[in-house]
């Protein structure tokens, strides 16, 4: 107690005390020491652990810190020197102290490790085998997210296929199953259909940022269909539309995460952890959602310009509500044809259109356009452009100088021919009942050019 008094007598003590006051009572009042502390609430199973984790690394640091300050103060005030003349007494060395200050860290990081290693296990660890699983395939692209899902074709593969993306053919039972540009999955791979002849299915390897690999002969082959919902939430300027990915409540969620050009992150604070995006390569996430709702979530790794746009939204679903919402959403995908089909056929077009449509429907995907604006140009993240009534040059001017977070595509990238290609196959799609004639952001470039 006297140490203290000598410290409240001298101006610089009385002054870091007061200093040392006033941080608490801010940070107490302003709810800072509680940010700085509490982890969000876990909405996961795999969450839970984590946290769990955490307030135990927490606590121990915490014990540490509490300790080793005591001592400091306690061996500045013990031992202060009160003269000139006194000399602090030396001392070479103390056994018992160097066995604590070894062995006590030494235990305590073996236990965190021990602690650390068997949850780290527990939230990597996949479904058990005869356990119901929804898989989820997550795309980043500069700049939005695509959610596909799969249904079974009821179809076996003839034979294997190689993992050399050049290879190209398959030979499938039933190939009637699939339709031009589908995307069918085999395993993690998807492969969108080019073109069929006999039994023969022509295809294009390893779309949507997935990465070939070995398939055995008989592996079931699934149908992809984009089940990204989107909703107007505002959370950015000029964002008008969220993308949505569902999943149900209780049940074991797989996202295969991966990017179609640069490095991303999926992140949703309420699972305690997130997972690269990573070119030419598949990550994978287990999760177990245990609460319904809407979790805002968001790209965690700069991307480019508009990585701040690139959000997204976790909508989680007791399970009756997932399975109608599926079984409708899988309903919209495209439905199997009779008939063969080449990939030289052109698709109808209508009379004046300009350009190549097969041409231009291919690029719409090879250029990834459907992530944002749908496999039919329906809208999701971006605008309705089916049928658009915008004019070709206008077109152009938007992939040239886009308005907002479209992403811009030089001339080296996709020509003007390519893009009258492009416009021609989106006059021969079909438009929504309930969509605008004219997508606002382009209608505010047709009225700013005059």
């Amino acid at each position: 107690m006297r140490a203290y008094v000598r410290l409240w007598r001298t101006r610089i003590g009385r002054l870091s005390l007061i200093m040392g006051v006033a941080a608490l009572a801010l940070l107490a009042f302003s709810g800072l020491a509680n940010a700085q502390v509490a982890l969000p609430e876990a909405v996961t199973e795999q969450g839970d652990s984590i946290r769990a984790l955490y307030f135990v690394v927490l606590a121990i640091g915490v014990i540490v810190f509490v300790i080793v300050e005591a001592m400091i103060i306690w061996v500045v005030f013990r031992y202060k020197r009160k003269s000139d003349d006194e000399l602090p007494t030396q001392v070479a060395h103390n056994t018992t102290a160097e066995i604590l200050w070894t062995g006590i860290p030494l235990v305590i990081v073996v236990v965190l490790f021990v602690v650390s290693f068997f949850v780290l296990q527990d939230i990597q660890a996949a479904a058990d085998e005869d356990e119901d699983v929804t898989i989820v395939d997550v795309q980043g692209r500069q700049w939005a997210w695509a959610f596909n899902y799969g249904v079974p074709l009821g179809t076996e593969l003839a034979e294997g296929i190689s993992p050399d993306p050049a290879e190209t053919e398959i030979h499938l039972k039933d190939p009637s199953l699939v339709v031009p540009f589908m995307t069918i999955k085999i395993g993690i791979e998807h492969m969108r259909v080019v073109a069929r002849t006999g039994d023969v299915v022509t295809v294009d390897r390893a779309v949507n940022g997935t990465v070939p690999i070995r398939h055995a002969a008989g592996s079931p082959i699934e149908r992809v269909f984009n089940g990204t919902d989107t909703v107007a939430e505002g959370r950015l300027q000029a964002a008008d539309n969220t993308p949505i990915v569902t999943v149900p409540v209780g049940q074991m969620i797989r996202f295969n995460i991966a990017s179609a050009d640069v490095l991303h992150a999926f992140y949703t604070p309420q699972f305690l952890t997130k997972l690269d995006a990573v070119p030419g390569r598949v990550q994978t996430l287990w999760v177990r959602i245990t609460d319904a709702g809407d979790f805002m979530s968001q790209c965690a790794e700069f991307c480019g310009r508009d990585h701040a746009r690139m959000i997204y939204t976790v909508r989680a679903l007791p399970e009756g509500e997932y399975n109608s919402w599926f079984e409708e959403k899988a309903g919209e995908a495209p439905a199997p044809i009779e008939g063969d089909f080449g990939g030289e056929e052109e698709a109808e077009q209508e009379e004046g259109a300009v350009g190549n449509a097969a041409n231009g429907q291919s690029l719409f995907f090879e250029m990834g356009c459907n992530v944002c604006h749908g496999d039919r140009g329906e809208g999701l993240v971006g605008p309705t452009i089916a049928m658009t009534v915008v004019p070709l040059d206008r077109v152009i001017t938007q992939y040239r100088e886009p308005l907002e977070a479209m992403t811009a595509f030089p001339p080296d990238q996709v020509s003007d021919e390519e893009i009258a290609d492009i416009y021609a196959w989106l006059q021969t799609v079909p438009r929504p009942p309930d969509a605008d004639v004219i997508p606002s952001k382009l209608a505010a470039l047709i009225e700013a050019g005059g």
